[in-house]
């Protein structure tokens, strides 16, 4: 493939100089990706707050067998108010169910744990990776669909997300899916009524996961691809009738169900699930402010993509100047390219325009771009094309991956955090850099793309298996649970300050755990006997003084929580005086 030519011939199948044995080279990405995605999975400490709500919903369905409703202890009853308490739990309306189902499920296989409750998010990353190279093998080559895949196994936000115990993973798995099978009902002839129902029942179980923006997004990039064509002829090739009946077929029963399981008041007021769900967890948190995780500074989610993208986020601008011309000149032929930007365009614009913005909002554009540059690299790496920008971007992508690596090390240093064994880590990294620098000025690209790849792939380990900057430390509530578990006698009590009620519980469970702030503590320190306290390091002075007469003693410190105990004598024995 010629420089003029390589444009036009972007969509072809095959591509010329693909590996001889594709079987292995797609084996090993999936080795790859499982093993970056797995790594301290079963790790037992679950960071505050969204792991252990997660899990702990999961567990409460698989003990009580609930499977119906999503429900928290109801000693959370304080923090969501308008939530109907049923016996000992509370009823949960911020989240569809299909994360905690999956979660229960391996909780069923497993044994409730932490491995259990992120597994769903770990197996959703390898399905993304894999979906990912179907989409650039079957709609262009062969090499760009391993490079695209890659990228995706790589990328820093996909790879947090996915040790995480959140619903965000299985959304972006699902939301690939149904891009993939949107290409291929755009681009195939005769359409493949198979490719119509991974569609629908996709976008059924992505609202089932979060929420109807699982469907909206995709339906704003497909609407544009079809505007930007110049009609809606073509609509038909998706047959979104048919698709509407799959789709409410998976989706509608539990909504309905939820709907008059817990009905609207009967005066007429808001509430009840369905407004709970809908307007205020969905409408009213994308358009008010006042919810938690307000609208940061303008570009904030951009800023969090393009992070979450490197190294290949050098490489998007080549990929847009080089794909967008030809892109728009055949969108009536080839509409691929044109919905994979306005699929990552259209994810970013929505919650960008959003009030509440966390920057794992936008992992769902990060495959499109991952196809976007595969792609791009493939064509860029054929032998005979001369493209500067590209080796540039190579370059740039070396000297950033040696600039973060001296980045890392000074910050750990400065922190206190610089451990010895972590040299290993950082010296095979720098030997990937500079094995890259080695085949660069040798000319071969290709090395260096997997070069990339590689240098990515150990500094990600590294963080994970190593844990430099201690998150699972000093995020979680693990040594403190344990340690008061160990401590305490028949009849002690256990509270947990405001910030870290989900893990308490959590570990407690089926114990209730009291939550609050300081005054909910000194409700519990006023009755004789002991109560161990896990606090946040900048609550101890306020836990401290909520007993003048019997102050609590630190048992065991960590990096931001404190375990605390206080010991309050029997009327009788304490000492006379005001």
């Amino acid at each position: 493939m010629t420089s003029s030519t390589a444009g036009a011939e972007t969509h072809a199948l095959p591509g010329a100089g693909a590996p001889q044995r594709p079987r292995w080279a797609v084996i090993g990405l999936a080795v790859l990706a499982a093993v970056l995605a797995g790594m301290q999975l079963g790790r037992p400490e679950l960071v505050d707050p969204d792991e252990p709500r997660s899990a702990l919903i999961a567990r409460i369905m698989l003990d009580r067998g609930d499977w119906a409703a999503p429900h928290l202890p109801a000693i959370f009853r304080a923090k969501y108010k308008s939530y109907p308490v049923e016996g000992d739990l509370l009823a949960y309306w911020e989240k569809p169910p299909l994360y905690f189902w999956l979660a229960a499920l391996a909780m069923k296989v497993l044994g409730p744990g932490a491995l259990a409750a992120r597994l769903p998010s770990a197996l959703a990353q390898v399905a993304a990776v894999l979906l990912v190279y179907v989409a650039g093998r079957s709609l262009w080559n062969l090499r760009a669909g391993l490079y695209a895949a890659a990228a995706v196994a790589v990328a820093p936000l996909a790879l947090i997300m996915a040790h995480v115990a959140r619903m965000e993973m299985v959304l972006m798995a699902l939301m690939t899916t149904m891009l993939v099978a949107v290409l291929r009902l755009l681009h195939d002839r005769p359409r493949s009524w198979a490719w119509t129902a991974v569609l629908y029942v996709s976008a059924g179980l992505g609202i089932l996961a979060k929420g109807p923006v699982a469907v909206i997004l995709p339906a704003g990039a497909v609407l544009f691809v079809f505007l930007a064509r110049g009609g809606w002829g073509d609509l038909r090739r998706l047959r979104p009738l048919a698709g509407l009946a799959i789709l409410l077929a998976i989706a509608a029963p539990w909504f309905v169900y939820m709907h008059f399981r817990y009905p609207p008041p009967v005066d007429g007021s808001h509430g009840g699930f369905t407004y709970a769900f809908f307007v205020v967890q969905h409408l009213m948190r994308a358009t008010q402010e006042g919810f938690r995780h307000s609208r940061y500074l303008p570009g904030y989610l951009a800023g969090a993509l393009l992070a979450g993208f490197v190294p290949w986020t050098v490489f998007l601008p080549g990929a847009c100047a080089r794909l967008l011309g030809p892109a728009w000149r055949e969108r009536r032929e080839r509409p691929a390219v044109l919905l994979l930007l306005a699929w990552a365009a259209v994810v970013l614009a929505a919650f960008s325009a959003s009030e509440t913005q966390l920057a794992y909002y936008v992992l769902p554009a990060v495959p499109p771009l991952a196809v976007l540059v595969g792609v791009y690299l493939a064509d860029r790496t054929e032998p005979g094309v001369r493209d500067r920008l590209f080796v540039t971007g190579l370059w740039i992508t070396v000297v950033l991956g040696a600039a973060s690596l001296v980045a890392v090390v000074v910050g750990l240093v400065y922190a206190g955090l610089w451990h010895g064994r972590f040299a290993v880590w950082i010296a095979a990294t720098g030997a990937v850099m500079l094995g890259g620098i080695a085949v660069l000025f040798a000319g071969r690209r290709r090395a260096g793309v997997v070069c990339a790849v590689a240098g990515m792939a150990v500094f990600m380990t590294f963080m994970f298996a190593a844990d430099p900057f201690d998150i699972y430390g000093s995020r979680t509530t693990y040594a403190e649970a344990h340690l008061a578990q160990e401590s305490r006698r028949p009849g002690d009590k256990i509270f947990a300050f405001d910030h870290v009620p989900y893990s308490m519980a959590w570990y407690f469970w089926p114990e209730d755990v009291p939550s609050g702030r300081s005054q909910a503590l000194e409700r519990e320190v006023n009755s004789p006997g002991r109560t161990f306290a896990v606090v946040e390091g900048a609550d101890v002075a306020d836990a401290l003084a909520v007993r003048p007469g019997a102050p609590g003693r630190i048992l065991c410190r960590s990096p931001s929580h404190v375990l605390m105990v206080f010991d309050v004598p029997p009327p009788e024995e304490r000492p006379a005086g005001p």
